[in-house]
């Protein structure tokens, strides 16, 4: 069995440390879950005002404030 690997682990892993959820995220970037899971799993390009909006979400919810470097990293 081929195991599952996240584009963007580290924002996943704040989501789940915070409480969180990609609907919640997505709600607040003006989109629809399905849209944000496709960018995600890596379906659709994220922009940068994508980018920026997640940065801009966790500290608006007291996630933290964390770079866009550590959020969009890959894993690698």
């Amino acid at each position: 069995m081929q195991k599952k690997t996240l584009l963007y682990p580290n924002i996943h892993a704040e989501l789940a440390r915070s409480g969180l959820t990609v609907a919640m995220l997505a709600d607040y970037m003006g989109m629809t879950a399905q849209n944000l899971y496709g960018k995600l799993k890596g379906a659709t390009a994220v922009t940068e005002k994508d980018m920026k909006a997640i940065q801009e979400f966790f500290k608006a919810k007291g996630g933290g404030a964390f770079t866009l470097d550590y959020l969009f990293s890959n894993g690698e």
